[in-house]
């Protein structure tokens, strides 16, 4: 038994060390072949460096153009961050050198290959390049079992800014495989106000999650001539969380025909968060018709909307701060009696508001002070 034992002992002491030993030069290898492919890849970086700043292209373009294969393997991931951040010239003279390479038509035969890292590579090289003809074939992978290679591609989708993305990337937000909110809403915001018609018509989506989406990017690309498509969906959508949104993105469109439905939605039979939502919009949309409104707003029982009318009245200017003015000096700090009455939430959120608006501004003359004294 002694035999077997030691016996076992020196078998597991020699695997340990030939894994050791497969550890360590695996680790060397790798670090020689990363060394190496940085010496082969260093003239192709200047290159690129050089491009990017605008320097002798057409010389650059020749140097990148003719690297060998292995050369640009090593510095084909810095040239695609570099694509991201390039303009004008610079930028079409790189695209160039990539087409020229065939990494285009590559990047498509590789959304089809085995692999998450390499097929999200290639829907990153797509957006990159901003080739619209790729828009089919990323579409299609907005629906890949892997949740990066989805979030990767719908940020492609939104560099390319091909409108005819926007149903799909809107549609990807639900199911069983979604893209995350976030992603979806970037990429169609970089597709901007071409993606309107798209937008408007996802109002009509039977998930909360579309709705809520589309209208908040209608906010955000000031999508004006939507405005009255918004109003409805203020006042009928059946969801409070839309219907919140909708108040939002109405505050950022400004338009005057907001004023009446966003005055509707602070009434007392709304729920709590849209009106909120309304209040801050109001003070958004400037509309000094509104000062009376969120005057009375002050008293109001739940915090977030007295809170939202106090600071929608300061943006509102003299009107705003005068309406602030009166329910402050209605019940000055520590009145008796001290129970808590309506008028006594009214001034307490009006100090507050004034008390916020007052330090900014110190901050603001301090701040000027300091920058005239340097």
């Amino acid at each position: 038994m002694v035999g077997i034992a030691t016996g076992a002992l020196l078998v597991l002491t020699a695997v340990t060390v030939v894994l050791a030993a497969v550890i360590i030069f695996g680790r060397a290898a790798r670090r020689i072949g990363d060394a190496r492919r940085a010496r082969l890849a260093a003239p192709a970086r200047r290159a690129l460096l050089a491009l990017a700043a605008g320097d002798d292209e057409q010389a650059n373009f020749t140097t990148l153009a003719r690297l060998e294969p292995g050369v640009w393997r090593a510095v084909e991931p810095t040239a695609v961050a570099l694509l991201g951040k390039v303009r004008g010239e610079a930028r079409a003279v790189l695209v160039s050198v990539f087409e020229e390479r065939g990494s285009g038509e590559r990047a498509l035969r590789q959304t089809r290959r085995a692999g998450a890292v390499r097929r999200a590579r290639a829907a990153e090289v797509l957006g990159n390049l901003r080739r619209r003809d790729a828009v089919p074939t990323l579409v299609a992978l907005l629906a890949d079992p892997d949740p990066d290679v989805r979030a990767v591609t719908a940020r492609a989708l939104g560099r390319i800014a091909d409108p005819t993305a926007v149903p799909a990337l809107l549609a990807s937000l639900v199911g069983p495989r979604p893209v995350p909110p976030q992603a979806v809403a970037d990429a169609v915001l970089r597709i901007g106000a071409d993606g309107r018609d798209a937008l408007v018509g996802a109002l009509d989506h039977p998930a909360e999650l579309v709705r809520v989406t589309a209208v908040e990017v209608l906010g955000l690309v000031g999508a004006i001539t939507a405005a009255g498509r918004v109003i409805e969906v203020l006042s009928g959508d059946a969801s409070p969380a839309v219907r919140a949104r909708a108040a939002v993105t109405l505050g950022r469109l400004g338009t005057r025909q907001s004023l009446g439905p966003l005055l509707t939605a602070v009434e007392p039979t709304q729920p709590p968060a849209l009106r909120a939502a309304a209040a801050r919009a109001l003070g958004d949309l400037g509309a000094v018709a509104a000062a009376p409104a969120l005057g009375t707003l002050l008293a109001d029982p739940d915090h977030d909307v007295a809170h939202a009318a106090a600071y929608a009245l300061l943006r509102m200017g003299d009107a705003g701060r005068a309406a602030l003015a009166r329910a402050a000096h209605a019940a000055p700090a520590g009145s008796d009696p001290p129970v808590e009455t309506a008028t006594a939430r009214a001034g307490a959120y009006a100090r507050e508001a004034l008390a916020v608006a007052e330090l900014e501004a110190r901050r603001r003359v301090g701040a000027a002070a300091a920058a005239a004294v340097r």
